[in-house]
Order: structure tokens, then sequence, then C-alpha cells
């Protein structure tokens, strides 16, 4: 998915109010056969802590919570007959309006309102490239050291230390969203890691502003830009929250788990049942990031990730690779490739990825639950640094 960290959350609790989906029990996965060696939907242990009691896995209603208003007054819709703002003039943006008035049965004059709210997000447009009159040179997953490069920017001692603070301060939470989801929490805590640094940073851009100025301006994303907009719009409308409260990223993805509006719509949950779906509550980004894995990744909880392979050569040419690829591992094996371990008994297909080091290729095949996390970014290299870094804390935290 795009492929959102601490700060003043007033409005954003004011946003994030009331989930948007009603969300059914889920059924847990168990196994059959008693010989399969893969743990199922496992629980992992609670970290020691003194002043932490432990806490007993249990999995709460899920149903639409009620909106909950808090301290601050209920946001009342502005209306206008007039639309102002950075795109008053703008033909594209006059007919979006009058077919969402069409199409949800939304007052057109309360859309005036709020894109009049709208101010052109410049820099969003400078990080796409919109208006660059050359093409953006763009370091290609299979130049001499690229991973190494990449890998040093997520799995590093920095992060790793406020993997393992985070994991600790929300284990009941990662406890949960395993026993519910089938989740390891390793991925879930990678993810959040890799895309906020733990909720370090989760972007100052203007959701609204992001989005309608990419929306309207960005040709070649339109289309994808112009559908999470209007998902925007019915959040906020659902949510009865100020048009403007939302910050994120320059792409209009928000909250620690990064979700941009249609995932919140369809993906988000209230994991800690206290009536509000905010993705810059921890327990919350953590039960989404779970539900989106095991909803639109499709995750298994009965089969393993990603495992190191050997080759005997410095660089590999051979044959196609990335996430997308698919071999038996037995054709693998015959190119000469020998496997780290045993693959948790594994005998699957996989795909086969390639990350190029300063001194070598190194070869790892993948599952499809690999490819579940690419569903969040559809990049081989972001893929691997969630596991190596979800990876790397579960063992500091467990020393193992």
């Amino acid at each position: 998915m795009i492929k959102i960290k601490h700060f003043t959350l007033i409005p954003v609790i004011l946003l994030l109010s009331n989930g948007c989906v009603q969300r059914p029990p889920a059924t847990v996965i168990t196994n059959s056969n008693p010989h399969n060696t893969i743990p199922i939907a496992t629980t992992y242990p609670m970290p020691t802590q003194p002043s932490r009691p432990s806490y007993p896995i249990t999995t709460p209603p899920y149903q639409t919570p009620p909106i909950i208003i808090d301290t601050q007054p209920q946001y009342i819709p502005q209306r206008t007959p007039y639309l102002r703002g950075a795109y008053a003039s703008n033909y594209k943006l006059k007919q979006l309006i009058n077919r969402m008035s069409s199409k949800y049965n939304i007052d057109r004059y309360e859309l005036n309102a709020i894109f009049s709210t709208v101010n052109r997000d410049t820099i969003a447009l400078d990080k796409y490239g919109v208006y660059k009159t050359r093409k953006p040179s763009k370091q290609k997953a299979s130049q001499i050291g690229a991973w190494s490069k990449y890998r040093a920017q997520f799995v590093n001692p920095l992060h790793i230390k406020k993997g393992i603070q985070f994991w600790r301060e929300n284990a009941k939470w990662l406890n949960m969203a395993a026993y519910k989801y089938g989740v390891d929490p390793a991925y879930i805590v990678g993810i959040l890691g890799v895309e906020t640094n733990f909720g370090g940073f989760t972007g100052k851009h203007s959701v609204l502003d992001a989005l309608t100025t990419l929306a309207l301006e960005y040709k070649k994303r339109s289309k994808f830009f112009t559908s999470e907009l209007e998902n925007y719009i019915l959040l906020i409308k659902d949510q009865k929250v100020p048009p403007q409260s939302i910050k994120g990223s320059y792409a209009g993805a928000f909250g620690l788990a990064q979700f941009m509006p249609s995932s919140f719509r369809e993906y988000a949950v209230d994991l800690n049942g206290d009536g509000k779906t905010n993705l810059f509550d921890p327990a919350d980004a953590i039960g989404s990031i779970a539900n989106y894995f095991k909803n639109k990744g499709k995750w298994n909880s009965r089969i393993p990730v990603a495992m190191m392979t050997y080759y005997n050569k410095k660089r590999f040419y051979g044959i196609p690779t990335g996430f997308k690829t698919s071999y038996s591992q037995r054709y693998l094996y015959n190119l000469g490739m020998r496997p780290s371990s045993n693959f948790y008994g594994y005998k699957g297909p996989v795909s086969l990825i390639k990350l190029s080091k300063y001194n070598r290729d190194e070869l790892w095949w993948g599952t499809s639950n690999f490819r579940a996390i690419t569903r969040y970014n559809p990049k081989d290299h972001y893929a691997m640094a969630v596991h190596q870094l979800g990876q790397a804390i579960k063992k500091a935290v467990y020393g193992q």
C-alpha cells in the first residue's frame, strides 16, 4: 500500500472518533495437522517488566462505535454557493464537486465550503516531479550496493532501540493483534519502524491540500488521487470533523500506520475498544496493520515469510527476480542455491529476491507473506527492510 509520528492530536482525535466499517468477529485459524511445525496465530509472551502485569488475551466485541465528541464541540459543516480557495476556477474540481454531490448525495454548497479551504501543496508536486522538465534520476534496485544503502536507513541501532521500547510498551496490543489476526508482531513493528519510526514523524501536510493538489495537477496518477480524495471527503463527513484537521504525508497518508483514506475506511479498527478508531494511537495502529495484512495481503499464519539462501557466485544474473516471480524450490536448488535453514518446513513456491550489496548479491526466497508486505509498498527493498527490522527487534526483545 504508499506506498503516517508524536504531535498535538486534538483535531485528529476529534476526526477519528468513530469507526467507518462494522467489524464482525474474526475467525481464528486452527491447525488440524498435528505434525505441522509452523505455529499458527502465535501469541507472543509479554516482555518482562516489573511495572506491567500480565494481560489475558481476549477478543473485544467489534462493532461500529458511537461518535465521541470528547471535550471539543461537534464540527458543524459550512455551506457556501461560491467556490473559493486555490482552485476556485478549476474546471476539474467543479466537475468533481458535481459528481460527488450526485453520487453520494452530498450538499454541493457544503462541498464548495470544504474545497474553499484548500491551499496548493507545491511540496507534494515537487516530490512527485510533476513539473520538472527532465526525468528525475532514480536509483535502481539493480545498482551495485543499492540494498546496502537502503537497509542502513531502517535496520540500524537507533531504529532497533526504539522498536524494542515500542514493543515492550505495547506488548498487550501486539499480543491481541497476533491472537485476532494471526500476524507475527514482528511485522507489525517492522511496518511502524519503516513507515514512521514508531510515530516519530507522521507528516505535516494537510491531507486535504495534498490530495486535492495531486488529484487536479498530477495527470499521470490523477485517477488514483481523485479516488483517495473522494474517500477523504467521505471520511471527514462520517467522522464529523473539520476538513483541515488531519496532517499526514505529502501523498495523503496519515497516522502511525500511514494509511491512505481508502485503507482507513476499509481496514482501520478500534483495537483498544475505546469507541474511537485513531491511527495516531499505537493500539489502533497495531490492530489496523494486522487487519490490513490479513484481509488485504491475505496473510497466512501457517507459513514463514523469507529466508536467505547461499549461492556460490558473487553476482546473480540467471533468471528474473522480484516479489512477483514464482519458482519451485526444487528448480532453485538445481540452479545452485542452498537455503540457510529448513524454512520451518515450508516446501511451497517462492519468489526470488535479489539484493545488491557492495561485495556481492544476496539471494532470498520469499513466500506469499513476503508479497503481503509489498501490498503496503510494492518494492523488494521495502518488504525486506520490514522483515529484517522486525526480526532484529523481536530477537532483541526475546533473545531468540
